[in-house]
C-alpha cells in the first residue's frame, strides 16, 4: 500500500535521475582517553541502501595521540544512482537526503560512531558538477569526541522523464516498502535441492524392495521331491548331502 501511495502522489510530477559520486580524501577523528578506533569506513546509506567504503586503519597524531586521521592517496569514488522529483511548474527539486555514516569495526563488530546528512537536491545540475565538501559529523557515540570528512561530490545527470515510468522509480523508496519481500536467492537454491534429494529418495526405495506381478514363493513345508522331505529349519550342510543319497 506504500508503495502505491507513492505512486499516486508522484502522478502529474517530472523525475530527473542523475549519478553522484563521492570521493573520500581525508577523515579526521578525535576519541576520548579511554578508546581508539581499530578500523574505519563511511557508510553512504539511505534507508536500505548502503554504499560502503574499504576498511581503513586509523592513524593517530603526534602531538595528540587522541586525534587521528585517515588519508586515502587515492581517492576512494562511490557512486550511486539517485531520482530526484519535480512539480511540472517549478524549477525545484523536492528533497531527498543521504547520509554519511562513520562506522568502526573491531574483531568483526561494527559500531556506528558519527553521521551527517547531506541534501542532494542542493548538487544536482544537468551539467557536470563537482564540488568540495568538508561535512563537521554528528557524534553518535560517547566514544567520539570530534569528527570531519572532507570529500569531492560529482554530479552527472543521466535522463528526464515521468515520476510515474517504471525506469524512473527511486531505488531507495521501492526497497523500504517491504524489504523482507525480497529473499535470497540462493536459500531458495538451497531448499529445491533439499526437496529433489527427498523426493529421489522416497520415489527409488520403494521401487527396490517391490516386485510387482511376481507371486511369493510358497512355505518350505509344501514343496514335494522325489526324496526325503526335511523340515524347513534344518539347515543343509556338506555333512548330511551323503545321507541324504542313501535315503533315497
Amino acid at each position: 500500500m506504500t508503495s502505491v501511495w507513492k505512486r499516486l502522489q508522484r502522478v502529474g510530477k517530472k523525475a530527473s535521475k542523475f549519478q553522484f559520486i563521492a570521493s573520500y580524501q581525508e577523515l579526521v577523528l578525535e576519541c576520548t582517553k579511554k578508546w581508539q578506533p581499530d578500523k574505519l569506513r563511511v557508510v553512504w546509506t539511505r534507508r536500505n541502501r548502503r554504499m560502503c567504503s574499504k576498511l581503513h586503519s586509523w592513524q593517530p597524531g603526534i602531538k595528540n595521540p587522541y586525534r587521528g586521521t585517515v588519508v586515502w592517496p587515492v581517492p576512494e569514488n562511490i557512486d550511486i544512482s539517485v531520482t530526484l522529483f519535480k512539480e511540472p511548474n517549478t524549477d525545484e527539486f523536492e528533497d531527498k537526503e543521504w547520509t554519511f555514516v562513520l562506522e568502526g569495526e573491531n574483531k568483526g563488530h561494527r559500531k556506528v560512531l558519527a553521521s551527517a546528512d547531506i541534501n542532494l537536491k542542493r548538487f544536482a545540475s544537468p551539467t557536470p558538477t563537482q564540488t568540495d565538501l568538508t561535512l563537521k559529523l554528528k557524534p553518535l557515540s560517547v566514544k567520539v569526541v570530534e569528527a570531519e570528512l572532507k570529500l569531492s561530490l560529482s554530479c552527472v545527470f543521466i535522463r528526464e522523464g515521468k515520476a510515474t515510468d517504471e525506469d524512473m522509480q527511486s531505488l531507495a523508496s521501492l526497497m523500504s516498502v517491504k524489504p523482507t519481500d525480497i529473499g535470497n536467492m540462493d536459500d531458495f537454491n538451497e531448499s529445491d535441492e533439499e526437496e529433489d534429494r527427498k523426493s529421489v529418495t522416497a520415489t527409488v526405495v520403494p521401487h527396490t524392495l517391490t516386485r510387482p506381478n511376481r507371486p511369493a514363493p510358497p512355505p518350505p513345508d509344501t514343496r514335494t521331491s522325489t526324496g526325503a522331505t526335511f523340515p524347513a529349519s534344518a539347515p543343509t550342510t556338506l555333512q548330511q548331502r551323503p545321507q541324504e543319497v542313501q535315503i533315497a
